[in-house]
């Protein structure tokens, strides 16, 4: 078992001379745009000597914290830190450096080194049977220069978090790509030329990304719940039927409503998907404003098995035309069946010319 307050970790941690780090360093260039490297330097640094970022999309949005054991118990829990820790336990070590900056701020890499400070207090308290007490002290980390331009930093974490092997969840990734676009001034083009994604998942992006904001400033709440319906307001802005209804401003308003509250009449965001049928069958939208999705769902799945009930009729009623057609003495024999028939003509044509006008309208 692991109990932190056996280690006192402010006489156990490690501390370097800062300009010492920096001047023993080679410096290693990262590509940011075609013809533009960043000289970053490749410093061994204290795992305790490192600053966890507040602003790592994984908990931007949380209580606002500058308290570093605070930070790093949120990065702890978030979905897959404990299997990065298994892997890093594994390994003995980091197969891809952290980024920082000058100041010793974890700019890429935030939940590795939460990893290594956990794994080092262990192998300090002799938890580790495998590895010696000072194991995990120290990690090599690729240091950017001071002058660093912002918008070269998102797009390296862009690269790795957005388009790259190590993607983040949506939401992150729509936060990035939003901050490229309106904090940098990047057009959306060239953000998708530069993360290599087609411009209409930025567009995606940046829309709900923007609509989720939106959302915030209206249904607002202290624990930033909010911006876990940017799930929402993506499978919103990925259905062009659903994003074109979406524009009308009252439209919008309409469906902030419906996923806002204790108890939403949308209530995840995967039921977004069965909108664009409900908001066309206006009992089924009428049922969706009062009772819910499960009831308005209920009307349209009703109302499909009628549809297919037809569809199953009609399909009968073509193989057996279709057999008469090939032995059409058997009319002539029965002239029930004759009259049957004609009767079956009449109304195929009624409700071909009645298809056939509707068309025409829905084109004009």
């Amino acid at each position: 078992m692991f109990f932190p307050d056996k280690v006192p970790l402010a006489s156990k941690r490690p501390v370097l001379d800062e300009n010492e780090i920096i001047a023993k360093a080679p410096i290693i260039e990262l590509e940011v745009t075609k013809g533009h490297k960043i000289p970053a330097r490749l410093v061994t640094v204290p795992v305790r000597q490192l600053r966890l970022s507040p602003n790592n999309p994984r908990i931007r949005h949380k209580p606002p914290s500058n308290d570093e054991t605070e930070i790093e118990d949120w990065l702890w829990r978030e979905e897959g830190t404990k299997s990065l820790y298994n892997e890093i336990k594994y390994s003995g070590g980091l197969s891809e450096k952290p980024i920082i900056d000058s100041n010793f701020m974890v700019v890429e890499g935030n939940r590795r080194v939460v990893c290594l400070r956990r794994l080092s207090d262990q192998a300090n308290n002799g938890e580790l049977l495998d590895y010696s007490e000072d194991a995990f002290q120290t990690v090599q980390c690729l240091m950017l220069p001071q002058d660093t331009d912002p918008k070269d930093v998102d797009l390296l974490v862009a690269r790795y978090h957005v388009s790259g092997k190590k993607e983040w969840a949506p939401l992150s990734q729509a936060e990035q790509i939003f901050d490229m676009v309106n904090k940098h001034n990047m057009p959306r083009g060239e953000v998708a030329s530069a993360l290599s994604l087609s411009s209409q998942r930025i567009a995606v992006m940046f829309d709900a990304f923007k609509a989720t904001l939106d959302y915030g400033s209206q249904f607002h709440d202290d624990e930033g719940k909010w911006i876990h319906k940017f799930s929402y307001f993506y499978e919103l802005f990925r259905r062009p039927q659903l994003k074109s209804w979406a524009m009308d401003g009252k439209n919008m308003v309409q469906f902030m409503e419906l996923i806002s509250g204790e108890k939403p009449r949308l209530s995840t965001g995967s039921q977004v998907r069965d909108l664009g049928t409900i908001i066309a069958d206006k009992k089924a939208f009428g049922l969706l404003l009062s009772d819910g999705f499960e009831r308005a769902h209920e009307v349209m799945k009703a109302k499909q098995s009628k549809i297919d009930r037809y569809s199953k009729t009609l399909e009968q009623a073509s193989e057996v035309l279709l057999e008469l057609t090939r032995n059409p003495a058997k009319l002539s024999k029965d002239p029930k069946k004759a009259r049957v028939l004609g009767a079956i003509k009449e109304r195929a044509e009624y409700l071909l010319s009645k298809n056939l006008s509707r068309s025409r309208r829905s084109k004009r």
